[in-house]
C-alpha cells in the first residue's frame, strides 16, 4: 500500500489519539471524533470498511511456519476497522487510535483506514468480548484473527463476539492440540484455518488428475494413498485426511526431506505433480478474510477423516 498522491497531509501522515488508564467508551469517542476530523479535512476518499477486523493477543510457542512472508495483522489488505489487544502488566486500559489514508487495490482508490490498539492487563482481556462491544461498527461481518496458538480466553471470548474466527494451525508446535482446536471450532462457529489453505494448490491438483472417469476408475482398483511430507504439519495432515474422505481410502503419510508441508502424492498409483512455490503467509491471510461470507469446501470432512490416515516411518 502507498500513500495518495493528492490529500489533505494530516490524512497520509495520519490522525492520532493516545491515553492512558482510560476506558472503551473514551477510546469508542476518539474513534468517532478522529474519523469526523478526517472527513471534515476532505480529500479525494473513502470510508470503505469491509469487516471488523478482531486481533487477539500474540501468546503461547510458536511453530516455524512454512513460506512465512513477513505476515502481519496490518498485512490484510482489507479496508476494515481493526482492533487489535494486546497483553500488559499494568493494572488498567490504555488505548490508541490512528486514522489514516492508504491506497488499496488495482483501482488505486484511497481508502479510510481505522486502527485501534488497546493494551489491558489478564482480567481484563479475559472480558474482550465487553472491551471490543463499543468499538465494532455495525452492519458488517466481525472476524477473530488468533494469530498465536494459545487459544484461552481471549480467544474464546472474541470468537464468541465474531461471526467468522481465523487462526492457522501450522503455527502450533502440537498438531494433535491444534487439530483439536480446529475441529472444536468448526463445530462451533464458522472458520477459516490457513493450514486448509496451504493445501489448497495440491485439492486443485488431485481434483483435475481424477476428473476423468477412467482415472475415477482407478481408485475401485488400487484404493490406496500415500502422502510424503512433514507429518507434525497440519496441514499434511488436513490434506490427507481430504484425500481420505474424497477417495474413500485409507492414507499413510510419511515424512518428506524438505521444508514444504506437503512434497509428494500418489493416489491408486498415479503420482500427482507438485507445483513450485507458495502463497506466503499474508496471501493466505488475505485468502481466508476474502472468504468470510462462504464456507470452506472439504475442510470439515478433512477433519472427521483424519483416523484414515496412518503416519509411516
Amino acid at each position: 500500500m502507498s500513500a495518495p498522491a493528492h490529500a489533505p497531509g494530516d490524512l497520509i501522515r495520519g490522525l492520532h489519539w493516545a491515553a492512558t488508564d482510560t476506558g472503551t467508551d473514551r477510546v469508542a469517542e476518539a474513534l468517532a471524533r478522529l474519523l469526523r476530523e478526517a472527513e471534515h479535512l476532505g480529500g479525494d476518499h473513502v470510508s470503505l470498511r469491509t469487516m471488523n477486523l478482531l486481533v487477539a493477543p500474540h501468546a503461547g510457542p510458536v511453530a516455524p511456519v512454512p513460506h512465512d512472508g513477513g505476515s502481519r495483522e496490518e498485512l490484510a489488505l482489507h479496508p476494515a476497522r481493526m482492533v487489535r489487544l494486546a497483553r500488559h502488566d499494568a493494572d488498567r486500559l490504555d488505548g490508541e487510535v490512528r486514522v489514516r489514508l492508504v491506497r488499496v487495490g488495482e483501482a488505486r482508490m484511497d481508502v479510510l483506514v481505522e486502527d485501534v490498539h488497546l493494551r489491558a492487563d489478564e482480567d481484563r482481556l479475559a472480558h474482550a468480548q465487553s472491551l471490543i462491544a463499543p468499538l465494532l461498527a455495525r452492519g458488517i461481518p466481525t472476524v477473530a484473527w488468533l494469530p498465536g496458538c494459545d487459544h484461552g480466553a481471549v480467544a474464546a471470548a472474541l470468537s464468541v463476539t465474531a461471526h467468522v474466527t481465523v487462526f492457522d494451525s501450522d503455527r502450533d508446535p502440537d498438531p494433535a492440540r491444534a487439530l483439536a482446536f480446529a475441529h472444536a471450532t468448526a463445530l462451533a462457529h464458522p472458520s477459516r484455518d490457513l493450514a486448509w489453505l496451504r493445501t489448497r494448490s495440491w485439492r486443485q491438483r488431485i481434483s483435475a488428475a481424477f476428473e476423468p472417469e477412467d482415472a475415477r476408475g482407478l481408485l475401485a482398483f488400487a484404493p490406496s494413498a500415500h502422502v510424503v511430507g512433514d507429518p507434525a504439519s497440519p496441514a499434511a495432515l488436513l490434506l490427507a485426511g481430504w484425500i481420505a474422505a474424497r477417495a474413500d481410502v485409507n492414507v499413510s503419510l510419511s515424512p518428506g526431506t524438505g521444508p514444504e508441508p506437503v512434497e509428494a502424492v500418489t493416489i491408486a498409483g498415479r503420482a500427482i505433480a507438485p507445483r513450485p512455490g507458495a502463497a506466503c503467509d499474508a496471501a493466505l491471510l488475505s485468502q481466508a478474510l476474502d472468504t468470510v461470507y462462504s464456507a470452506p469446501r472439504g475442510y470439515e470432512d478433512a477433519l472427521r477423516s483424519l483416523g484414515r490416515v496412518v503416519i509411516t516411518p
